[in-house]
């Protein structure tokens, strides 16, 4: 039998809230969020969190407030990471407890999730410094038990958009360094490229998810809005754990 229920997780990414409604790229960037969350709403069975990859604010660090005050009523907990633009001093400060909170590990069932902070002051380029490949070698040489999802908001890699890889880690192969040292990691998630992707990396999965914000469309030189409605992503990890057992049976005599 199953060693727990499926672990049931919502990633949410690249917000973009002012401190009042707003536009961006010409999308109504709440409209697209309320939109998104009704949906969150209704799924069933509920998550049992919600990860949040970034770019919460734009570029107006007194627009946290607002983002709790969105996010809370979820009734679970969210977990956040930071984008090229957020304030992580602000950030930290106004999600430091409470249901929404930036958050650097999450341990539930057979899973554990690493929650690494890309953003490089200055620049909209990624970047991991020491301290974080650091955090993420010590969190999977602890947690070797552990099946494991690394978050991130930039893509660690390119992802076939020629102005949007200009802005990837910059040194996303120190990442993949850390991460081929240790087989219980499954998936390398993030935002930040306003649209979907999917591929791997040997065996790690690699995801990319929509914004609740503007959609950008894949594979162009330049920047072009896409027409798709904003969206999120779920996961549902499940893991079987199976063994056989065998046993000397008592024959009778004939």
């Amino acid at each position: 039998m199953p060693t727990s229920a499926p672990l049931r997780i919502v990633q949410i990414t690249d917000l973009h809230l002012k401190i009042a409604p707003s536009r961006l790229w010409g999308a109504d960037v709440d409209a697209g969020l309320d939109a998104v969350l009704a949906h969150i709403r209704k799924r069933r069975p509920t998550p049992d969190f919600i990860l949040a990859t970034g770019d919460f604010v734009g570029d107006e660090p007194e627009a946290y407030g607002r983002l709790r005050a969105l996010l809370e009523p979820l009734g679970q907990p969210v977990y956040c990471l930071p984008g090229n633009h957020d304030f992580p001093a602000a950030m930290g400060q106004a999600l430091s407890g409470g249901l929404v909170r930036w958050q650097r590990y999450v341990a539930a069932g057979d899973w554990q999730l690493v929650l690494l902070d890309t953003s490089f002051p200055g620049t909209p380029e990624g970047y991991l410094a020491r301290g974080e490949l650091d955090l993420l070698d010590t969190v999977l040489a602890t947690g070797a038990n552990l099946h494991t999802l690394v978050c991130l908001h930039h893509n660690p890699l390119p992802v076939g958009t020629a102005w949007l890889d200009t802005m990837t880690v910059s040194n996303g192969e120190a990442l993949f360094a850390v991460l081929a040292r240790y087989s219980q990691v499954r998936a390398v998630v993030w935002g930040h490229i306003h649209g979907e992707f999917n591929g791997h990396r040997g065996n790690i999965k690699l995801y990319g998810t929509p914004a609740t914000s503007v959609q950008f469309k894949p594979n162009t030189p330049e920047p072009l809005v896409d027409d798709v409605p904003p969206g999120y992503r779920w996961f549902e990890l499940f893991l079987i754990k199976s063994g056989v057992e065998r046993v000397e049976a008592q024959t009778q005599a004939a």
